[in-house]
């Protein structure tokens, strides 16, 4: 955090201090008087702002150009979600004073809230970049961590809804479910690429196969994933908040009281498949799955004993929730996410969500348990259909004509990119 203030200046009135001073004192009709960059996250920059009567400071947060193509549409979603929070749960989020929209793109204004990230407390002090748990945590200290972020998933997992989807908020006040998910994986998709989610399922010009034999790796596992998921029995019933980017980074500690102080950053959440909350979650470690090592069985070796931690920690709030009335026992994660891995549905899940990973994870946990031991690529066309076989000779030309052209399709222009 920066400790020292600067004060907002009137010339030139397009910095962004003075921008930020301007939209706080609009939203909350106070006098706002000084304002620095506070944070620079993965998609937004935010500036903490002081008002003149000493009343509580607010956030304003830029949606950074560049890191999303659909910024209105990020901004629009976590305000859905972060009032549907506060209003229908317990979990601890900042409150939205206002959003909109300036030369700079979307913003929002919302509470400053201090406290310490638990990453930062739970990570490894010698390794520098990302956080990495710190492998010599005390197990009394990890567990009542993980006993706190239990609670918060917990509460996560209670709201029921029809379908899937992205929280809206309804002119009467209430909440629906009325559009597209937005995705972190979509989200980077789509960013990288300039193309719109629209066209992805048509559009798919890239270097992605390194050969024939990569490229037909690589269709064959997206054929046979999708048999895969056919054959899962699914959870019968309503759909849960599912938030991509919660972990330990983006929740707040404050040190003093012992306790959570905030969760951060809601904006790829949207209302998903009950199952992703049902298995383990990926963030035991601290990192991220692309920072996952390249030998996935290395990564599983030292997850599974934290998962096992993780578990009697989630029961232990489970518990504690169910005894005093927070939760009822149908309500209950642990009996679905034990097996989680053993089933394979964690790596299922993961593959669904991190398509960056989709390859490694699905050749190494799970052709084998649902198509039996790999001998070679040949043995698993018997399981594709006509259509896909026929598909399979063809698609490797087909990319390497794409390869070759060198051209880009181009989608949005930077002012239409300024627009989103």
């Amino acid at each position: 955090m920066l400790s020292i203030f600067y004060v907002a200046t009137l010339s030139p009135c397009t910095a962004p201090e003075h921008l930020a001073v301007k939209l706080a004192a609009t939203h909350l009709r106070r006098r706002a008087t000084q304002a620095c960059q506070w944070k620079t996250g993965a998609f937004n920059v935010c500036y903490r702002v002081q008002f003149h009567d000493e009343t509580p400071e607010v956030i304003v947060r830029f949606s950074s150009l560049g890191r999303t193509i659909f910024r209105a549409e990020k901004v629009a979603n976590e305000v859905a979600v972060l009032r549907y929070l506060r209003k229908h749960t317990s979990i601890p989020v900042p409150e939205v004073y206002g959003s909109g929209k300036t030369w700079t793109g979307p913003y929002i204004v919302l509470t400053y809230i201090h406290g310490t990230p638990l990453a930062s407390i739970l990570k490894d002090p010698k390794v520098e970049g990302q956080p990495v748990l710190n492998p010599h945590i005390s197990q009394r200290g990890l567990r009542r961590a993980y006993q706190e972020v239990a609670q918060l998933l917990l509460e996560l997992s209670k709201p029921e809804f029809p379908r899937i989807g992205a929280l809206a908020e309804e002119p009467d006040g209430e909440f629906g479910v009325s559009r597209k998910p937005f995705t972190f994986n979509i989200n980077e998709l789509s960013t990288s690429a300039n193309v719109p989610p629209c066209v992805l399922p048509d559009s798919n010009r890239n270097d992605a196969a390194t050969d024939e034999a990569d490229c037909r790796g690589k269709f064959v596992a997206r054929c046979l994933f999708s048999k895969v998921v056919e054959r899962i029995q699914f959870h019968e019933g309503a759909f849960q908040l599912y938030c991509d980017d919660f972990r330990p980074s983006n929740i707040l500690v404050d040190i003093e009281n012992i306790r959570i102080a905030a969760a951060m950053d809601w904006e790829f959440t949207y209302v998903a498949p009950a199952e992703f909350s049902y298995v383990a979650p990926w963030w035991l470690l601290l990192q991220s799955p692309e920072d996952w090592e390249s030998d996935l069985t290395e990564f599983l070796t030292r997850y599974t004993p934290r998962f096992h931690l993780f578990l009697d920690a989630l029961r232990a709030a489970e518990s504690d929730m169910v005894s005093t009335g927070r939760l009822q026992e149908s309500q209950r994660l642990s009996p679905r996410m034990e097996n989680s891995l053993d089933t394979q549905l964690f790596w299922v899940c993961l593959a669904a969500r991190y398509s960056s990973m989709f390859d490694d994870i699905y050749w190494t946990f799970i052709d084998e348990v649902y198509h039996g031991k790999f001998t070679s690529l040949e043995d698993r066309l018997q399981y594709l259909s006509q259509e896909e076989r026929t598909k399979l000779d063809t698609i490797y030309h087909f990319k390497v004509k794409q390869a070759e052209d060198g051209t880009i399709d181009p989608h949005y222009s930077l002012d239409d990119t300024m627009e989103l």
